[in-house]
């Protein structure tokens, strides 16, 4: 199966996500469309895997860069800061997340549970302390503050500001306007 997502990566960087179907991936991976679709019902889903895959590896990146005695506010905050640097050098993500040919992509990995999961696995280690600490706001569940986070990271890759001009803005503006939404 790593040979089928490694090929659908291939595939979606170098042909693009809307030339990608199931006919290219088989080719690319040497075997016959009817094996691919054992293993992946549709193209929604073989790009569902793919893309899992790579946000699981940025997670790990970005956790292993967090300092784990930072409190939550900071590690949310840089951990925003770590995914809106890094996704953009991340083909598949950059194209998923940062470029209007990923749109369609957006709306197939929105519609499926990968963001949530995604999203919890990254905040875990700050949602649960801070949630055990009495920290978390509680207006809202978890995994809607999660989604929330999500869609401001997809704004700033989609739509970079205009006002704030450097990574020290946007961390201060994140202080501000994130972590009181998230932590009490």
């Amino acid at each position: 199966m790593d040979n089928i997502l490694a090929a659908a990566r291939r595939c979606y960087i170098n042909k693009g996500i809307a030339a990608t179907g199931m006919k290219e991936v088989a080719a690319a991976t040497g075997i016959a469309r009817s094996t691919l679709y054992r293993y992946f019902p549709g193209r929604d889903e073989l790009l569902i895997a793919t893309v899992k895959e790579e946000m699981l590896t940025l997670n790990g990146f970005i956790r292993e860069r967090l300092d784990v005695k930072l409190e939550p506010a900071h590690q949310v905050v840089e951990g925003l800061l770590l995914a809106i640097r890094e996704i953009p050098h991340r083909p598949l993500l950059a194209t998923v997340f940062a470029s209007e040919e990923g749109s369609r992509a957006r709306q197939v990995i929105w519609q499926s549970a990968l963001i949530v999961q995604f999203g919890e696995e990254l905040m875990d280690h700050v949602v649960g302390p801070a949630s055990v600490a009495g920290l978390l706001q509680d207006t809202a569940p978890p995994e809607v503050l999660v989604e929330w986070v999500y869609r401001l990271l997809l704004s700033f890759l989609t739509l970079p500001s205009n006002v704030i001009g450097s990574e020290e803005e946007l961390r201060a503006t994140l202080h501000a306007l994130l972590v009181p939404v998230l932590l009490k």
